[in-house]
């Protein structure tokens, strides 16, 4: 399970500025980044939410209908800024969140 996930993120280029829209859910004018997301768990993501930090809602799976095996790496696109980031498994199980994270391009997610 994802309990015990812990969730580091490294960073190669400054952050850009926060380019969300005041529902997490609409990504203004498809100013995206991308971000690797490293699954290093011993469980298949299948579901990442982001939120403005502190936010009270998610937006809808970035993941989409796609998932991060076991050991696997793969890249999506995301708003650039700061995010607090709750990811779950397959099951809907784990939702474990990692707050403040800073996206810009070239940023990595490694879930271990």
């Amino acid at each position: 399970m994802l309990r015990g996930v812990r969730v580091f993120t490294a960073f190669f280029l400054f952050c850009l500025p926060l380019a969300c829209a005041s529902s997490p859910r609409i990504f203004v004018d498809g100013m995206t980044v991308p971000v690797t997301v490293v699954n290093r768990t011993r469980d298949s993501i299948c579901f990442l939410y982001l939120s403005p930090i502190n936010g009270d809602s998610w937006t809808d799976d970035v993941l989409g209908s796609g998932t991060v095996a076991e050991g696997a790496t793969r890249t999506i696109r995301v708003p650039p800024g700061n995010w607090d980031i709750r990811i779950e498994n397959c099951q809907h199980e784990g939702g474990s969140i990692l707050r403040g994270a800073r996206i810009a391009r070239g940023s990595a997610l490694v879930l271990q």
